[in-house]
């Protein structure tokens, strides 16, 4: 009896924190806290697309997606691996960019890849036409939003800069279309970039405008990471 009390107090709060055999627990326990403060700081950089998602939670699916790229994290020793390091790595990049947000609504699959500009980040289709998207019923419209997240792992945030707004009837014609920041994006080695494109579509009548909200009104795609 006595025997079985000391194994489970093995696993007290207070055997975690100081136990050396415990340095196992402590290194993921350290790195899962990492990983939610990354989660929360990505949700924030992306509220401008996010405000219009009323359908379901990433929540979950974006941990889970976040977990497996800061097990890529070649640069840091355990209980340090972070998700800014795992993005260093091509595997990383390519689990973020192939992270489903909006499973019925494709943009890349409307439009098909966008040109970037690795030097001013700027996106650009030579032949965009809204009548590519699959429009939902009752909406007349289109409007694309793009932002480039910075991130800055010395102060765990991101600093979002956007375009302006670019909003299409579903009626018009072929265009060469770019999208521009509105501002510089800051730049320097330790700083990371992750690219992200929103698709909404509305009901516009005269001067009225009416969100839809259903699982096809809204597309969110990462569609590169640079650093």
């Amino acid at each position: 009896m006595t025997a079985a009390k000391k194994k489970k107090g093995g696993f007290t709060r207070k055997a975690i924190k100081n136990n050396a055999n415990m340095q196992v627990v402590r290194d993921s326990n350290s790195e899962f806290s990492m990983c939610s403060i990354f989660l929360k700081e990505f949700k924030i950089a992306l509220l401008p697309i996010l405000c219009h998602y009323r359908v379901g939670s990433l929540h979950q699916g974006l941990m889970q997606l976040f977990l497996k790229i800061k097990a890529l994290d070649r640069d840091s020793p355990a209980g340090a691996l972070h998700v800014s390091g795992g993005l260093r790595t091509k595997k990383g990049q390519l689990l973020l960019r192939e992270f489903t947000f909006t499973p019925k609504v494709g943009i890349r699959q409307f439009f098909g890849n966008p040109v970037i500009d690795p030097d001013d980040f700027t996106v650009s289709w030579e032949n965009f036409s809204p009548s590519q998207a699959r429009f939902p019923k009752a909406a007349t419209h289109l409007e694309i939003l793009y932002l480039v997240l910075t991130y800055e792992r010395d102060r765990k945030q991101f600093l979002t800069v956007s375009s302006a707004p670019i909003r299409r009837a579903k009626t018009a014609e072929t265009e060469h279309l770019k999208l521009q920041l509105t501002k510089p994006v800051a730049r320097g080695p330790e700083l990371q970039h992750i690219l992200v494109m929103s698709l909404r579509f509305m009901e516009v009548i005269g001067e009225e405008e009416y969100p839809l909200l259903g699982k096809d009104s809204l597309g969110i795609e990462v569609l590169e990471v640079f650093g």
